[in-house]
C-alpha cells in the first residue's frame, strides 16, 4: 500500500513556494549570526574557469539560463576585493609582529604608540573590506554555484538519445488496454495515493529485494539502509531542483536556510549525508552500495501524459545504486558494471526494453552523463523509464568534501549511481505486456541456487544455532 497522505501527515509542504534568496550550501560571514554554517564546500575556481569553451557548451546544449560573461565579471570583482583583504590582513599581522619585538627590544614609547595606531587604522580598514567584500561574495558565489558540470564526450546533445542497447522490438497494436483496468491488483487514486495488492504487491517487494541481492551476489556491492529525508544542503550539493521533493514543516528549526525534504531511502541524495566530510584510504575503492527504499521524486510526473497512472506517481519502491572511485576512467568502468547487472535483470523479464543515453537538456547541473533503462509501455506506445545511471565526476565531492588521501594530498571521488529500478513503473508495464507477475523470472531471487559466498555465510551461521 501506497499513501503519500498518511507518510507526510499534516507536517508536509505538497508544494515547495517559497523563494530562496539564501544557500544552506554557502553561507558568508553576516549571515552566520542567523544560521550556522553546515558545510563549508571546496570551490574550485581555477578549474571550473580553466576550460571555458567546455564550460561555455556544457551550459549551452543543457540550456541553462546562464551569462557566463557575467559570471566572469563578478569573479573578477570577487577576486580584486580578496585580494586587497588578503593584503590589508598581512600588513596587519606584519604591524602586529613589529609591535611584540619592538615591545621585547624596549623600543620607544613613540615607537609603541605609532604602531598601535597603525594596527587600530588596520584593523577598521579590515573590518570595513570584510564588510564592502560580503554583498560581492554573495553574488559570485551563488552564481557560481549554478554554473554545471561538465559534459561527459559521450553525452548526446542537440535534443538526441543516444540508444545503446534494445532487447526485443515492441509489438505495436492500435490500441492497448491501460494497466489502471486491472483492479484487481491496482487501486489508483491520484499520483500521491496508490493501492498496490495480491501479486502485484508481492512482485513490488521481491523485484525489489531480488534486485538488490543479485548486486551483492554478482557485482560485489555492499547493501546499506538509508534515511528517507535529506538536508537542503545535500539537495544543493548535489544540484537537486528542491522542488523535486517534498518540503517537510518543521517545529522550532534552528537553521531556517537547511530545511529537510522527503526524498525517500532509495534516493542518491540519501547516500550525501554519511559521505559528506569523509576521507576514506584508497585501498577500500571502489565503494560500492546498494540500497531499497521508497522514492518519492515528483520531478517526472508529467513527462509521461496528462492522465495520472502508476508511470506518473510521485512515490515507488525504488532500488538505488551508489558507487565512488578514484579516477574518471574508473567511474566509466563502474557506470558499465551497473548497466550490465541491471540488463541482466530486465532481460530475464521477458518485455522490450533499451538502454540509452539520456540527451543533455535533461540532465541536472551536477549530472555529466546518464544512462537511461526504459521499457516499452504498451498504453502510452512509448518506452518509459524504469532506472537510470548517472556519473557525476567529481562534481559532488568537491561539494561535500568527499575524498582520498594519496601521497600527502587529498583527492576528490568520482561519484557513478541512481535507481536502477522503479517497480511501480516496472509493474505497470508488464501488466500491459500480459505478464503474470507471479510467472516472472527474477534475478537474486531466494529460490535461485546459492552462489558459495551465500553457502559460507550460511555454513558460519548456523554454527551459532
Amino acid at each position: 500500500m501506497f499513501s503519500l497522505r498518511n507518510v507526510l501527515k499534516k507536517g508536509l509542504s505538497a508544494r515547495n513556494t517559497c523563494s530562496r534568496n539564501i544557500s544552506a550550501l554557502y553561507i558568508t560571514g553576516d549571515k552566520a549570526n542567523e544560521n550556522y554554517v553546515t558545510l563549508q564546500p571546496y570551490l574550485d575556481f581555477k578549474g571550473t574557469f580553466s576550460d571555458r569553451q567546455s564550460l561555455e557548451q556544457s551550459i549551452s546544449s543543457r540550456g541553462l539560463d546562464i551569462a557566463l560573461e557575467s559570471v566572469l565579471s563578478k569573479y573578477q570583482k570577487y577576486e580584486t576585493h580578496h585580494a586587497q583583504l588578503a593584503k590589508v590582513a598581512e600588513e596587519r599581522e606584519a604591524v602586529t609582529k613589529r609591535l611584540k619585538e619592538l615591545t621585547k627590544a624596549g623600543g620607544t614609547a613613540e615607537q609603541l604608540d605609532e604602531l598601535k595606531e597603525r594596527g587600530k587604522s588596520l584593523r577598521n580598514d579590515l573590518k570595513t573590506l570584510k564588510q564592502a567584500l560580503y554583498p560581492i561574495e554573495d553574488d559570485f558565489i551563488h552564481d557560481y554555484l549554478h554554473l554545471p558540470n561538465r559534459l561527459h564526450e559521450q553525452c548526446p546533445t542537440g535534443g538526441q538519445e543516444k540508444i545503446l542497447y534494445r532487447h526485443d522490438q515492441p509489438k505495436l497494436k492500435s490500441k492497448s488496454t491501460t494497466h489502471l483496468t486491472r483492479h484487481d491488483l491496482i487501486h489508483f487514486v491520484d499520483n500521491n495515493r496508490y493501492y498496490i495488492m495480491d501479486q502485484a504487491a508481492h512482485f513490488d517487494v521481491n523485484a525489489m529485494q531480488s534486485l538488490a541481492r543479485y548486486f551483492v551476489a554478482q557485482g560485489d556491492f555492499i547493501q546499506t539502509a538509508n534515511p528517507d529525508f535529506v538536508r537542503c544542503v545535500l539537495l544543493e550539493a548535489n544540484a537537486t531542483p528542491l522542488a523535486d521533493y517534498h518540503l517537510v514543516q518543521e517545529e522550532h528549526l534552528q537553521n531556517k536556510i537547511n530545511t529537510a525534504y522527503l526524498t525517500g531511502g532509495a534516493a542518491f541524495e540519501s547516500y550525501l549525508g554519511a559521505m559528506t566530510r569523509l576521507c576514506v584510504y584508497p585501498s577500500v575503492l571502489p565503494l560500492r552500495y546498494v540500497c531499497c527504499g521508497r522514492s518519492y521524486n515528483r520531478s517526472e510526473t508529467e513527462l509521461y501524459g496528462p492522465t495520472p497512472s502508476l508511470y506518473t506517481a510521485t512515490q515507488t519502491n525504488a532500488v538505488q545504486s551508489f558507487v565512488a572511485t578514484l579516477s574518471a576512467n574508473e567511474a566509466d568502468c563502474q557506470l558499465e558494471h551497473i548497466l550490465n547487472l541491471a540488463t541482466d535483470f530486465y532481460k530475464a523479464l521477458g518485455i522490450p526494453f533499451r538502454v540509452v543515453y539520456a540527451s543533455a537538456e535533461t540532465l541536472t547541473p551536477a549530472e555529466s552523463l546518464r544512462a537511461v533503462i526504459e521499457v516499452y509501455a504498451p498504453s502510452l506506445q512509448r518506452y518509459v523509464c524504469v532506472g537510470r545511471i548517472s556519473n557525476y565526476g567529481d562534481f559532488v565531492s568537491k561539494r561535500i568534501l568527499f575524498s582520498t588521501r594519496r601521497d600527502k594530498h587529498y583527492d576528490f571521488l568520482h561519484l557513478v549511481g541512481g535507481p536502477v529500478l522503479y517497480t511501480s513503473r516496472l509493474i505497470a508495464a508488464l501488466l500491459e505486456h500480459d505478464v503474470r507477475l507471479e510467472d516472472c523470472k527474477l534475478l537474486g531471487s531466494s529460490s535461485q541456487k546459492p552462489t558459495q559466498q551465500q553457502q559460507d555465510l550460511q555454513e558460519f551461521k548456523d554454527l551459532f544455532k
